[in-house]
C-alpha cells in the first residue's frame, strides 16, 4: 500500500510543478535491489521539458524538488531516481527497473514490471 501512497504524493507534487514550467508527463516505481529491501524504489521519471540538460542535471533538479516537497519518510522509499527525456524511453527502461545497461540476472528472476503512472 506504501506504493500507491507514495506514487499519488509523487503525482501531486508534479502535477504543483507544471505551474513552474517542470512539466513531468509519468512516473514509474521499480522495486530497489530487485523487492529484497521492503518499500524501497527506484524513481523513473519522463521530464520532457528537461530534455537537452544533462542526465545528472536532470536528477538534482527532481531530488531537489523532491527534497523540497516530500516527507523524511516518503523520501526514504526512493532510493534512485532516474530521469529521461520521453515517456518512450521510460517504457522501455522499465525492463531494466530503469537503468540504462541490463542487469544479466533479469531473465532468471521471476518479477513484476514496473508500471507507469500518467501525470496529468
Amino acid at each position: 500500500m506504501a506504493a500507491k501512497e507514495l506514487v499519488a504524493t509523487l503525482t501531486k507534487v508534479f502535477q504543483e510543478a507544471k505551474n513552474e514550467g517542470l512539466i513531468v508527463n509519468a512516473i514509474g516505481l521499480a522495486p530497489a535491489h530487485h523487492g529484497m529491501v521492503k518499500n524501497r524504489f527506484v524513481l523513473g521519471v519522463s521530464a520532457p521539458s528537461l530534455s537537452g540538460v544533462h542526465k545528472y542535471d536532470k536528477m538534482a533538479i527532481i531530488i531537489t524538488l523532491l527534497w523540497s516537497k516530500l516527507t523524511l519518510d516518503e523520501r526514504g522509499m526512493i532510493e534512485r531516481v532516474r530521469v529521461f527525456d520521453n515517456e518512450e524511453i521510460l517504457d522501455d527502461l522499465k525492463y531494466n527497473d530503469f537503468e540504462d545497461y541490463p542487469y544479466e540476472g533479469y531473465d532468471g528472476i521471476q518479477r513484476k514490471l514496473p508500471q507507469l503512472y500518467p501525470v496529468e
